[in-house]
């Protein structure tokens, strides 16, 4: 039987809803919650021109897709094909626990941080892959190769493959003077990306006509910036906007990783933080569309 090109975007999105909503990984027993609700699937053309851009915009290592896939696969192996990405909304239990929190993250979000962000994610990044290989077609999630990593720079650190980049190529939203991502379904999210050599329609990028930071309410109408008031350790302004530097030694330093710890999470993953993304308008859902 032949598959459309459209019928297969709906396939791959039903996989991962269905993943998502049935994988125990997805599943805290402590919480009696699953860690992330339904997901979001878009598409981007590998050849899109905006992934020669990123080496400008991002740095000069960032991949593009044709090299993310060669270097799993060989030089000369790639010819056309897309980028799949994932929005992973965070469950409202999660969310509303760390609205209540003012200086660190909540317990639910420390367990996120160890179980749902790096056990699950990865997990379901592999399957993902994995869903396209048995299909017929090859794909790599480029966060599960050994060539990925994040390396400092003097803005703070910066990773060769950004998810939140990715998904703005996918057309899934915008940023936020936070440097999060903004989404349809909110700034609380989770992303996750795969390369193929399946090629199907790619959605449209909205952003393109609201700018980058289309989404944010302040930075598009100049109202908002609960974020700024919601960071602990005073790292987002008006006019600096994020800094990386001290948002990654409150969210990965010692006194995170010791509330992981303390809350049943992994050292290594640290508590994160997460106040910046919860009891802000933009939490979960999109809120420009409302100020549209």
């Amino acid at each position: 039987m032949v598959v459309s090109t459209l019928d297969m975007r709906a396939l791959i999105a039903a996989e991962m809803k269905t993943y998502v909503s049935e994988d125990e990984g997805n599943f805290c027993e402590e919480l009696q919650s699953p860690y992330f609700e339904d997901p979001i699937v878009q598409f981007a053309a590998a050849h899109d021109s905006l992934f020669e851009e990123y080496k400008r915009v991002v740095g000069p290592d960032h991949a593009t897709p044709q090299e993310a896939f060669e270097r799993s696969f060989g030089t000369g192996s790639f010819d056309e094909g897309t980028v799949i990405s994932v929005v992973l909304p965070i469950s409202e239990k999660i969310r509303k626990a760390n609205r209540a929190q003012k200086a660190r993250a909540s317990k639910e979000w420390a367990l996120l941080r160890t179980f749902g962000d790096e056990y699950f994610i990865r997990s379901a990044r592999q399957h993902l892959a994995g869903y396209l290989t048995g299909l017929g077609y090859r794909a790599v999630a480029p966060l599960d190769t050994e060539w990925y990593s994040i390396n400092g720079a003097a803005g703070g650190p910066v990773s060769n493959w950004s998810e939140r980049h990715i998904a703005y190529a996918a057309g899934l939203g915008t940023f936020s003077i936070n440097d999060g991502f903004i989404s349809e379904k909110g700034i609380a999210i989770r992303l996750l990306s795969v390369v193929t050599d399946l090629q199907v329609p790619p959605d449209m990028r909205a952003s393109s006509v609201l700018g980058h930071t289309g989404n944010c309410l302040l930075c598009s109408k100049g109202i908002c910036g609960v974020c700024i008031t919601r960071c602990p350790v005073q790292a987002i302004s008006k006019e600096g906007g994020h800094d990386k530097i001290a948002c990654m030694k409150f969210v990965y330093g010692e006194e995170s990783r010791e509330w992981a710890v303390l809350n049943g999470g992994e050292a290594k993953s640290g508590a994160g933080c997460g106040l910046c993304q919860t009891k802000v308008p933009c939490e979960s859902r999109n809120p420009m569309r409302a100020a549209r």
